[in-house]
C-alpha cells in the first residue's frame, strides 16, 4: 500500500506497508525424480520459465553442496497468484519454491535468507514476512550503505472483520521488469516533505487507527500516502491509478463514501477498505451495477472481497516431496 521513504535522505530507502490477503495463493508440490519436468504449466506459461531460473538460482546458493545427480526434480503446480497484478506473486512463487527445495533437501534457511539467495526483496520486505507469518506489515525499507535486506519494523494485528474489495484489472499488467527499473533510475527525486508527510500519516495515524479499530482513521490515511506515491509514479504508470477502469470504479466507490482507497504495488490492482465481508458484498453489487449501467464492455473486470491473512505458508512433507501451500498473496 505504499512505500514510505522514496527519497532515501536519512540514509534508508524505500520502505513499505503492506498486508497478506487470504484471496489469491501459490500451491506447489516438489520431489525427486528420474526426469526433469514440471506439470501444471505449458511451457509458454512465463512462470514455466521462472520456475528454472528459481532453481537455478537455488543450486547456485544455498544448494550449492547438492551433487548434480540429485538435482533431478518433478515440480507440480496446483495454483499461482496472478502474474503483474501488484499482489506479490514473483516473491511468493520464489519463496514457495525455495522453501520446498530446502525441506526436501534438508536445508535449515529463514525465509529472509531464501529470498536473499534467490534475489528478493530488493526494495520491499513485505512479501518476505507475509510469507513468513502473514498480517499487516510495515518494514523500514534497505540500508543504502549495507547490503542488507528490508528491516520489518512492525507486524500489527488487523481488525478481523475489516474486508478488502478487490477491483482486478484482468486485460492490463502492472509495470515490470526493464521498465521498473527504469522507473525508480529516471523519476525525479521524491520530494523529502511528502516522504514525510507519509512517515507522519503511518506512525501518528494508521497504526494508532489499526490498534483502535478505528477505519475512518485508517482509510484516510491510506487514501493520503497512496495520493502521494501515485502522483509520483504517475508519468510511469500513466495516471495516478495504473488502470484507468480500475480508477472509475475507485472514484465511484469514493462517492459513495468510501475512504480507503489504494492500488496495490505497480497495479493494475485497486482496493477499497470496507467495515465488514457484509459491507464488502453491498460494494460490490453497488460497482457490479455501476458497470452495468455504463457502455463499453466491462468483462475483463473482476471484483471479489478479501480478508487479512495471519498464517504463513503451510508446509507439509513426506520421505518424497514436499507440499507448500501459501495462503495469502501480499498486497504492498
Amino acid at each position: 500500500m505504499g512505500f514510505l521513504d522514496l527519497n532515501g535522505g536519512l540514509g534508508r530507502r524505500f520502505g513499505s506497508i503492506g498486508m497478506a490477503i487470504d484471496s489469491h495463493y501459490t500451491d506447489l508440490q516438489v520431489s525427486r525424480s528420474p526426469q526433469p519436468k514440471i506439470t501444471g504449466l505449458t511451457e509458454s506459461d512465463p512462470h514455466y520459465a521462472k520456475l528454472l531460473q528459481i532453481q537455478s538460482d537455488f543450486f547456485v546458493s544455498l544448494g550449492r553442496h547438492i551433487p548434480a545427480s540429485n538435482q533431478t526434480l518433478s515440480i507440480k503446480i496446483h495454483q499461482l497468484i496472478p502474474e503483474h497484478a501488484g499482489l506479490g506473486s514473483g516473491t511468493q512463487l520464489a519463496l514457495s519454491l525455495g522453501q520446498a527445495l530446502c525441506q526436501l533437501y534438508g536445508i535449515i534457511a529463514t525465509a529472509e535468507e531464501i529470498a536473499q539467495a534467490l534475489g528478493r526483496g530488493k526494495r520491499s520486505g513485505i512479501g518476505i514476512t507475509s510469507f513468513e507469518q502473514g498480517g499487516f506489515i510495515i518494514d523500514a525499507g534497505i540500508d543504502s550503505r549495507s547490503t542488507s535486506m528490508p528491516l520489518t519494523l512492525m507486524r500489527l494485528p488487523f481488525p478481523p472483520d475489516w474486508t478488502v474489495v478487490l477491483i482486478l484489472d484482468n486485460s492490463k499488467q502492472g509495470v515490470h521488469g526493464a521498465v521498473e527499473r527504469s522507473a525508480f533510475n529516471e523519476l525525479p527525486t521524491f520530494p523529502r516533505h511528502a516522504a514525510e508527510t507519509i512517515c507522519h500519516r503511518t506512525l501518528m495515524q494508521l497504526v494508532p487507527a489499526l490498534l483502535t479499530n478505528n477505519l475512518e482513521n485508517f482509510s484516510e490515511a491510506v487514501t493520503e500516502i497512496q495520493r502521494l506515491i501515485g502522483s509520483h509514479f504517475a508519468p510511469a504508470q500513466g495516471g495516478q491509478y495504473a488502470s484507468t477502469d480500475v480508477a472509475k470504479l475507485l472514484d465511484y466507490a469514493q462517492s459513495l463514501g468510501f475512504k480507503g482507497l489504494a492500488q496495490s504495488s505497480w497495479g493494475p490492482s485497486g482496493c477499497v477498505f470496507t467495515a465488514n465481508p457484509k459491507a464488502a458484498q453491498t460494494l460490490i453489487r453497488q460497482l457490479t451495477d455501476y458497470l452495468a449501467g455504463h457502455s463499453g464492455k466491462s468483462n475483463h473486470l473482476s471484483l471479489l472481497a478479501a480478508q487479512c491473512d495471519t498464517s504463513g505458508a503451510v508446509t507439509s512433507t513426506s520421505q518424497h516431496n514436499t507440499d507448500i501451500a501459501k495462503l495469502n498473496s501480499d498486497t504492498h
